[in-house]
C-alpha cells in the first residue's frame, strides 16, 4: 500500500487511533454505567453518544484510506466519509443536549440524600457467628429500613432467600461471569464498591460481609484483614456499620485474634436494638 498524501494520512490516522479508543473506553464502561443510569432517557444519551464515535471512527478508517492508494480519488467514499462525520457531529451534539434537557425542564435535580441520625448506634465495626450477624442484618435492613448491602459466597437470589430479603443488593464473590459477581482475587473492586456504598449517601447503612474464609483462602489473610480494616474506617466515617461474620472453628487463632482487637463483638450491636 503507498502513501499518497502522508502528513493527512498522519493526521488521520491519530484521529482514527483516539476515536477507537474512546469507543474502546465506552463499551468498557457499557454494562456498568447502564446499570448506574437506570432511567431509560439517560441510557439513550449514552447509546447516542456511543454511536456519535463509532460513526467518527468509521469515517476515519474510510479518511485514512483516502490518503493512500487504496481508495484516492474516490469521491463516493468521500461523500459517505462527509456523512458519517455529519452524523457523527450531529448525535454527539444531540447526546450534549440531551443530558441536559431533563434538568432543564425541572424534571430532574441533584440533591444529597440525608436522614438525620438516630443516635442509636454506634458505626464501626463488628464481628461474629453467622446466626447472629444474619439476624442482625434482616433486623437492620427489614425491620429498621436502613439500606444494606451483602457480600457473599452464595448468588443473590439464594442469598436473599435465605433471608426472606426481595430488594438489598448483593455482591457475589465467585469466578463465575455474572453481573453480580466479583471475583475472590480481585480485591481492589470490591474495596471500591463498599466504599462507594458507605459514601454515597449521608445515612445509616450496613454491609455484611459473609464469606471471610473465602476471602483468605484465595488472599491470605494479611490482604483481607487490611481489607477489613480500612473498611472498618470508612464505616465509621460515613455512618455505616460493618458485619463481619467470623467463625472460631473456619478462622485461625490469629485472624480472630486481631479482628477481636479491631472489631467489635457483633452482640454490642445487638444490643442498640433492644
Amino acid at each position: 500500500m503507498h502513501i499518497v498524501s502522508r502528513g493527512y494520512f498522519v493526521r488521520d490516522l491519530i484521529v482514527l487511533i483516539l476515536s477507537l479508543m474512546i469507543v474502546a473506553l465506552l463499551l468498557l464502561m457499557e454494562k456498568n454505567t447502564k446499570r448506574n443510569l437506570r432511567f431509560r432517557y439517560f441510557i439513550r444519551v449514552f447509546n447516542s453518544l456511543l454511536g456519535a464515535f463509532i460513526l467518527v471512527a468509521l469515517a476515519q478508517v474510510i479518511g485514512v484510506l483516502l490518503r493512500t492508494d487504496v481508495l484516492y480519488g474516490n469521491a463516493a467514499f468521500s461523500v459517505v466519509r462527509s456523512i458519517l462525520l455529519t452524523f457523527g457531529a450531529f448525535f454527539l451534539f444531540i447526546s450534549s443536549i440531551l443530558l441536559y434537557i431533563p434538568f432543564a425542564k425541572n424534571r430532574y435535580s441533584i440533591v444529597p440524600i440525608a436522614v438525620e441520625p438516630t443516635g442509636k448506634f454506634s458505626y464501626g465495626g463488628y464481628f461474629g457467628d453467622r446466626e447472629t450477624a444474619y439476624r442482625l442484618f434482616i433486623e437492620l435492613t427489614k425491620g429498621q429500613r436502613i439500606p444494606g448491602l451483602a457480600v457473599t459466597r452464595d448468588p443473590p437470589d439464594v442469598f436473599r432467600r435465605r433471608l426472606g430479603l426481595k430488594l438489598v443488593p448483593v455482591i457475589w464473590i465467585s469466578k463465575v461471569n455474572h453481573e453480580d459477581a466479583v471475583e475472590p482475587t480481585k480485591l481492589a473492586p470490591l474495596w471500591d464498591n463498599i466504599r462507594r456504598f458507605f459514601e454515597e449517601t449521608n445515612m445509616d447503612k450496613v454491609v455484611l460481609i459473609d464469606c471471610l474464609e473465602y476471602l483468605i483462602l484465595e488472599n491470605g489473610d494479611k490482604a483481607v484483614l487490611k481489607l477489613i480494616m480500612n473498611l472498618k474506617d470508612i464505616a465509621s466515617m460515613n455512618r455505616g456499620m460493618l458485619i463481619v461474620v467470623a467463625d472460631g472453628e473456619a478462622v485461625d487463632e490469629k485472624t480472630m485474634g486481631i479482628l477481636s482487637s479491631e472489631l467489635r463483638p457483633v452482640g454490642e450491636l445487638e444490643g442498640y436494638l433492644k
